[in-house]
């Protein structure tokens, strides 16, 4: 069930497909399979329970994603400038003249497993500061699952087009940010699959 949130502000999910996945021989992580159900599959059914706009960031292989009736944004400013791009293609595309807040909430296509309570913890917290909130999961930073205020898009555009790639925690930091912190229960939670050995071990915990 989609929560009840402040309607002076809106949620918009962004599942990160743009990477190069080469420590994976240039597969698209998004459709490796877990329990008979490809990794973006899985991720979009989690996402429904909690949010009503998701938007699939992608660079290659559109027709496969369009069974998912999502919005799709492929990055504006080219050359695989990292997950910011991706949150960049999003904000642009995104409508938001209605609320007077927009947030963008950050997970990666390799990640498949995220916990409800995990988007739980940012919604109910949500009364920081900062326009931009990183995750500390199990005592470790993790940049890409992160919160974005529509109110930082010129800033990261202007990056964008500045240089070859930003890290996130490069931008975060220019910005402004704070961390919020979340204690995962299970070790599949969060796991990032960037290896075939990191998939035959979710498989193993699965």
């Amino acid at each position: 069930m989609i929560l009840d949130l402040n309607m002076s502000s809106e949620y918009i999910a962004v599942i990160l497909t743009g990477g190069k996945s080469s420590r994976m021989n240039f597969v698209n992580k998004s459709f490796l399979e877990i329990n008979n159900k490809s990794f973006i599959q899985t991720i979009i059914e989690t996402l429904k329970m909690r949010f009503d706009k998701i938007v699939i960031n992608i660079n290659k292989d559109k027709t496969k994603y369009q069974k998912f009736n999502l919005p799709i944004v492929t990055d504006v400013i080219k050359g695989f400038k990292g997950p910011l791009a991706g949150l960049h293609a999003a904000m642009k595309e995104h409508k938001f003249q209605k609320y007077k807040e927009s947030w963008f909430v950050l997970v990666p296509t390799d990640s498949p497993f995220i916990p409800l309570e995990y988007f739980d913890n940012f919604i109910k917290n949500n009364n920081l500061k900062s326009s931009v909130i990183i995750s500390e999961i199990n005592g470790k930073i993790e940049p890409v699952f992160s919160f974005w205020s529509i109110k930082t898009f010129q800033y990261i555009e202007k990056k964008l087009i500045e240089s070859d790639g930003l890290k996130i925690m490069n931008v975060a930091s220019e910005i402004g940010f704070e961390i919020l912190k979340f204690q995962s229960k299970d070790k599949k939670e969060f796991m990032n699959i960037n290896t075939k050995e990191d998939l035959k071990l979710i498989e193993k915990l699965s």
